[in-house]
C-alpha cells in the first residue's frame, strides 16, 4: 500500500513538472525589401496581450506553453503578417520578413486613464528614434544631422547656438557618453561643432537614455546616446546619394552572400573650402575649412543565433 502511495506521488509530481515546462519560438524580423532588421517590431499571440517585441538586432524570443499558436507580426509602416507555429514538440526558430505598406489612419480618440494603469516596461527616460523620423525633424541648411535632432527632444538643450553638442537635464557635455554600434565615440562632431559625424545614409536609429541607464553603458551622469548602423542591403545591389547646400554624399549597399552576408558603405565631403575660396585674403589661402567621412559596416550570419560585425 505504501508503495502504491509512493508511485501515485512521483506520478503527480512528473505530471506538474511536465505541464510546467514551456517552449520558445525565436528568430528575426526583416524588411523584405532588403533584409534589414527591424527594431522594435511587436510579436503578439493573436486573441491574447502575450507577446514581445524585437530588440536592437531584430531579435525577438516568446516562452509558451506547449501547444499551437498564431503570431500576429506587426511594425510601423509596414503590413501584418500572421504565423502559425507548433510548440507541442519543442522550440522553433520563425523568420518572418515584412512588407512596407502605407496605409490610412482612423480617427484618434484620446481618453485619460487611472495613472500607471498602462505600464508594461520598467525602462523609463529612453527615447527612440529612427531615421524615418529623424529626416521628417528641422534641419540646418537642409542638412539631415543625428545630434542636432536630438536637442528637440524633451530635457536635452544645445550646448550653443549653432552646435551639434548637446546637454541632458542639466549635466555637461562631457557628462555625455555616445556609442556607435557599442563603440564609444569620443569626438561625435565636425566643422567646430556645427554637424555630427554620423552620415544620416549610414544610420538605423538612435536610443537616449535619460535616466536609468543599463550597467552594460558603463558609468554617465547624464545620458547615453547609443547609435545603430544599417546592416546593408542583403537582397540586391543599392545606391543612393545627395547633393546639399554643404556637402555631398553617396553611399552603396550589397550582398556579399545573398541573405547572409552584406556591407554598407557610405561617405560625405563638404566643399566649404572651395564657396568660401574666392573670399579668402592670401593670408589665408592655405586654410582647409572642410571635412570628410567614411563609415564601413559588414556583417555576416553564421546561423540562427551566431552573427558578427564590423564596423568603422
Amino acid at each position: 500500500m505504501k508503495r502504491k502511495i509512493l508511485y501515485l506521488c512521483l506520478g503527480l509530481l512528473l505530471a506538474s513538472s511536465v505541464r510546467a515546462q514551456k517552449h520558445t519560438v525565436s528568430g528575426y524580423v526583416r524588411d523584405a525589401s532588403n533584409g534589414e532588421t527591424l527594431i522594435g517590431a511587436t510579436v503578439l499571440v493573436q486573441g491574447t496581450t502575450n507577446g514581445t517585441s524585437t530588440n536592437v538586432y531584430g531579435f525577438y524570443s516568446l516562452n509558451l506553453e506547449p501547444g499551437i499558436y498564431d503570431l500576429v507580426f506587426n511594425y510601423l509602416g509596414f503590413g501584418e503578417e500572421i504565423r502559425t507555429v507548433d510548440l507541442t514538440t519543442g522550440n522553433q526558430k520563425l523568420e518572418v520578413e515584412l512588407m512596407e505598406e502605407g496605409a490610412e489612419l482612423e480617427e484618434v480618440v484620446v481618453l485619460a486613464k487611472k495613472e500607471d494603469q498602462n505600464v508594461t516596461n520598467l525602462q523609463m527616460s529612453v527615447e527612440r528614434l529612427d531615421m524615418s523620423t529623424i529626416e521628417k525633424l528641422p534641419t540646418l541648411l537642409g542638412e539631415t544631422d543625428v545630434l542636432r535632432s536630438i536637442q528637440l527632444l524633451p530635457g536635452v538643450t544645445t550646448v550653443g547656438e549653432g552646435a551639434a553638442g548637446f546637454n541632458v537635464r542639466g549635466g555637461s557635455i562631457d557628462q555625455n557618453l555616445v556609442v556607435l554600434d557599442e563603440a564609444p565615440v569620443y569626438n561625435s562632431s565636425h566643422l567646430f561643432g556645427f554637424f555630427s559625424v554620423f552620415n544620416p545614409d549610414a544610420v538605423k536609429g538612435v536610443q537616449l537614455y535619460k535616466g536609468g541607464i543599463p550597467a552594460r553603458y558603463g558609468g554617465r551622469l547624464s545620458s547615453i546616446l547609443d547609435v545603430r548602423m544599417r546592416e546593408g542591403n542583403n537582397k540586391q545591389f543599392e545606391m543612393q546619394g545627395g547633393i546639399g547646400t554643404i556637402f555631398s554624399r553617396l553611399a552603396l549597399e550589397a550582398p556579399i552572400v545573398k541573405d547572409k552576408s552584406s556591407f554598407l558603405l557610405a561617405g560625405r565631403r563638404s566643399y566649404i573650402d572651395v564657396l568660401a575660396a574666392p573670399f579668402l585674403n592670401d593670408n589665408l589661402s592655405d586654410t582647409k575649412l572642410n571635412f570628410y567621412d567614411l563609415t564601413l559596416k559588414t556583417n555576416y550570419k553564421f546561423s540562427e543565433k551566431d552573427q558578427v560585425f564590423l564596423s568603422a
